[in-house]
């Protein structure tokens, strides 16, 4: 079992179950589309909204399953929800440049992360997260071609020549430097 935001289980109610405390901090086990399981703060999970949907519903008796998101993926969300935590880092401008670190989309390994990153913050509902890769994702694409950012992205063109064609007549505007 990974633990993501307790060091030990040990003061841990009932080991079984999804919703356990550790000293006075509530924890939630969350459970990977792979199976890996992780342990973590209640306060710090609720940044999903998804999640938080879930805690209000009072429905967190038992492993709170996270389809479509790897225990890989949900690792870095993970460590995303403990970095924006209240009080884990008091200076603004080094958050930026830790989130600036974290999603850098400079080689192909950085763009596979951003993009597991971007499904698993769409999924669930971290708005801030969602903004954060949306945002390095534009950076990237900015001043580059329709067939620079292709390549950039591993991107197939599935058009036809004439389709192509016709769309970049409909918008001409779009093409436009």
């Amino acid at each position: 079992m990974s633990t993501a935001a307790a060091s030990s289980s040990s003061n841990s109610a009932d080991s079984s179950s999804g919703d356990t405390t550790e000293g006075s901090v509530k924890l939630l086990t969350l459970q990977s589309e792979d199976g890996e399981v992780f342990e973590v703060k209640e306060t710090i999970a609720t940044q999903s909204v998804t999640i938080k949907g879930i805690v209000d519903d009072d429905c967190t008796s038992s492993t709170i399953p996270v389809c479509n998101v790897i225990g890989r993926t949900l690792a870095m969300v993970i460590e995303w929800w403990n970095k924006h935590d209240i009080g884990a880092v008091s200076d603004e401008k080094e958050l930026k440049e830790w989130e600036s670190q974290f999603v850098n989309i400079d080689d192909k390994s950085g763009r596979d992360k951003v993009y597991d990153l971007l499904m698993a913050a769409n999924y669930l509902n971290i708005p801030t997260l969602l903004d954060c890769c949306a945002s390095a994702a534009a950076e990237a694409m900015k001043g580059k071609t329709t067939e620079e950012i292709r390549e950039f992205f591993d991107i197939k063109n599935d058009f036809e020549e004439k389709e192509e064609e016709d769309l970049r007549k409909e918008n001409q505007w779009a093409f436009e430097k």
